[in-house]
């Protein structure tokens, strides 16, 4: 009788539970992880059934395996901290692959929560949605952002020319959009088909979920931005 597919191997099983230890500090960012023959011990595992493990951890980018030397872990757990920014944050935490562009589209003013409606400057017919993926060195997506932007006149042609820098702070700026306050609230969701599809995660999957809101000077709608977080690399941040 086949062994159902739904019970995980046992190498999968030790990757979870490594995974586990990494991402909770128990091996920090750079220091090596425990022998083979340690984790062997360990797991009651053979080594075989360990370098599986590790190779599984590499794909995900937690670890990066030195042939003679050992696997040292590379996860660097990110904080979700507002004034610091996500890019600023998984910059100098050192994980950042790249940003990948997917789209930047006009779309209607009623795409916005409707308690924000009020604060978008006149004319207010339509905005911008650009929608984003980061991704660490390996590839994997760490977080899909989708932003919500007053389609003002400076920024007519952005859907053919791009993001400044890459950035949506310094493409607003350049616009004359600049935030003065925010909101933000970080829950937890799961995802759907297509934002797992996006994600590269499976349909109802945990991620966190954050949505902020910015505002101008005079309290008129910079950005509306919802980000889904990849749980295993973002930890929200408050500085009181």
């Amino acid at each position: 009788m086949q062994r159902p597919r739904s019970v995980p191997l046992k190498h999968e099983r030790i990757a979870d539970a490594l995974a586990a230890d990494i991402q909770a500090g128990v091996f920090a960012a750079d220091e090596p992880l425990p022998s083979e023959a340690a984790l062997g011990r360990r797991f009651a595992a053979s080594r075989n059934t360990v370098r599986q493990a590790l190779a599984a951890l590499t794909d995900l980018g937690l670890i990066t395996t030195r042939p003679g030397v050992g696997s040292f872990v590379t996860f660097h757990p990110v904080d979700a901290e507002p004034a610091l920014g996500w890019a600023n944050a998984i910059q100098q935490k050192g994980a950042v692959g790249h940003v990948r562009l997917l789209s930047i589209q006009r779309v209607a003013a009623s795409e916005l929560p409707a308690g924000l409606l009020g604060s978008l400057s006149a004319p207010a017919d339509q905005l911008l949605r650009i929608e984003r993926v980061r991704q660490v060195v390996g590839a994997r997506t760490i977080s899909l952002e989708r932003s919500l932007v007053p389609a003002v006149a400076e920024l007519d042609g952005l859907t053919e020319r791009g993001l400044v820098d890459d950035s949506i702070i310094a493409t607003l700026r350049e616009a004359g959009l600049v935030a003065a306050s925010g909101e933000q609230w970080v829950d937890v969701g799961a995802l759907g088909e297509r934002d797992a599809q996006l994600f590269g995660g499976a349909a109802g999957s945990s991620v966190l979920v954050s949505r902020c809101v910015t505002r101008a000077a005079d309290g008129t709608l910079v950005e509306y931005a919802e980000s889904l977080m990849d749980p295993g690399y973002f930890r929200l941040h408050l500085t009181f």
